[in-house]
């Protein structure tokens, strides 16, 4: 039991969300397919769009300007974005839209996903996600999953890589997660399907960590062990009791 949690976040990708991500190749091979058709292809004859894509001016307002500590390398990687983004208009979100494409439409969430959101949510417990955005790619694609499978109003907490500037298991984007969510680090549990990117980098952020053995996930190594261990999301109902009365 998890008497003193008041709040839960969430990995999205393999824990909330399933994306039957193919073999290196095969995926090398659809970027470079959906990226090839973009530029080649007019506008009438282009796929369906998964995602909505900002215009640069929308994207800059979204993305701000990074926070202080924020690693060089992604001070340099936000830069060139912004000339590449000056120089080509809306071709460089259009372009990460036209890569991650299948992926991104292939995606589903998970049976047990909603019905453990909704009877946390019910019971009072504050939550969020913190998730890496794949290939470098911006986390407007991964809003767009948010919206899609209608979880933006149940988690306010959003802190994805591409935005924060540090990935999993860097303990600085759990603890920006718990910054937003109020709630200190001992109080909240993270629910993560990747034993060093989740379960190592939650712990090191001070966080109660729960694992779910998701079909593919990585076996656990030399990370440290989670403090709890499901085969479904719906068994933390079991752990968690509410309702959280938060001060």
């Amino acid at each position: 039991m998890f008497p003193e949690i008041d709040a839960v976040l969430f990995d999205l990708g393999g824990t909330l969300v399933d994306y039957p991500t193919p073999s290196w190749p095969v995926a090398v091979g659809r970027c470079l397919h959906g990226a090839y058709a973009y530029l080649v292809r007019p506008e009438h004859e282009q796929p369906p769009r998964v995602a909505e894509v900002p215009d640069p001016r929308e994207a800059g307002a979204l993305r701000g300007r990074p926070a202080p500590g924020t690693p060089p390398a992604h001070r340099v990687m936000l830069a060139l974005r912004r000339v590449i983004r000056s120089l080509s208009g809306r071709t460089l979100p259009r372009m990460a839209e036209a890569c991650a494409r299948r992926l991104l439409a292939a995606s589903r969430l998970y049976d047990d996903a909603m019905p453990t959101i909704l009877a946390l949510e019910k019971r009072g417990y504050r939550m969020g996600l913190v998730s890496n955005t794949p290939w470098g790619t911006p986390e407007y694609l991964w809003e767009s999953q948010v919206k899609r499978f209608v979880l933006e109003p149940h988690f306010p907490v959003r802190c994805f890589s591409s935005v924060v500037g540090f990935r999993k298991p860097d303990p600085r984007i759990f603890r920006a997660a718990v910054e937003q969510t109020g709630v200190p680090a001992a109080r909240t549990l993270f629910v993560g399907n990747d034993p060093e990117a989740d379960i190592a980098g939650a712990r090191a952020a001070g966080m109660r960590t729960a694992f779910i053995r998701r079909r593919g996930s990585p076996a656990p190594r030399e990370s440290p062990a989670a403090d709890l261990t499901v085969e479904i999301l719906t068994e933390l109902l079991g752990h968690l009791p509410g309702p959280v009365q938060h001060l």
